[in-house]
């Protein structure tokens, strides 16, 4: 009797798994179906239907992540690989990006989808609380680093921004926050970056000429608790030389010393 009882668990299990992959497969089969109309339209330069299809993306990726919390966990490596969808994921499996290229305008216009951990449920949207998702449309997110403390989680998210000219950009930090039992917010200001103690949750400085930037950009580094940001001169040029903040006494505050990578 005991052995056909774990028989029976045995093959629930298998049936369980089977299904999820199953399902898991159609949300990336269904996911790759539209990307690949954007690109039919796109290579007939209709416009319209492009961004038509665009927008079905964009609520299809939406309606699954907020039905399957699961797909928090999921690679989408054929997204990734085929279609160039760039997926950024906390260390913890709580924060994640989705984002991709339009491809309806001159210059590079991303799409960014949030899904992350709220309390007890994982959700979806396209913002965060407090965040406008106007100010957050149109950055091309690039890495994401986690900073655990006692008290809460941090989120230090990177960005490009492209305008119109291919050598003008605005680069950026922003900082998101998760308390232990809470959702995610970007109202924890933690950077000072003056003389007057400010403390701030974003970094964001303009590029006339983006040369360089993509080799000197924002980092962090886990192991020191040390965050970079490049010295921009005057004439909107990146340099190879980087402003040091420590993060200490939850706060990064800036070291004296000039850093070079």
């Amino acid at each position: 009797m005991r052995k056909i009882k774990f028989a029976l668990i045995a093959v629930s299990m298998f049936t369980s798994a089977f299904s999820f992959a199953q399902s898991m497969w159609k949300i990336q089969n269904d996911l790759e179906f539209h990307y690949q109309l954007i690109d039919y339209w796109r290579s007939r330069f209709n416009i319209d239907s492009a961004s038509s299809e665009d927008e079905i993306l964009k609520g299809k990726l939406l309606s699954y992540i907020n039905t399957y919390p699961s797909t928090m966990k999921e690679s989408f490596q054929y997204l990734k690989y085929y279609d160039h969808l760039t997926v950024l994921t906390s260390d913890d499996k709580a924060f994640r990006i989705y984002s991709w290229d339009d491809g309806n305008a001159d210059h590079p216009n991303f799409i960014n989808v949030f899904q992350y951990n709220n309390n007890d449920k994982v959700e979806g949207s396209l913002s965060v609380e407090g965040r406008d998702a106007n100010v957050l449309k149109g950055r091309e997110y690039r890495n994401m680093y986690t900073l655990k403390t006692k008290e809460r989680v941090y989120y230090l998210v990177t960005y490009l921004v492209p305008s119109t000219s291919k050598e003008d950009y605005s680069v950026g930090m922003d900082v998101y926050a998760r308390d232990p039992k809470g959702g995610l917010n970007d109202t924890t200001q933690i950077i000072v970056n003056d003389t007057y103690g400010t403390a701030v949750n974003n970094i964001e400085y303009h590029l006339a000429n983006a040369s360089g930037a993509t080799n000197h950009s924002i980092y962090f580094n886990k192991e020191t608790k040390m965050l970079y940001v490049p010295i921009v001169w005057n004439d909107g040029v990146v340099s190879t030389a980087y402003t040091v903040y420590r993060f200490k006494n939850n706060y990064f505050t800036e070291v004296k010393e000039i850093a070079k990578k």
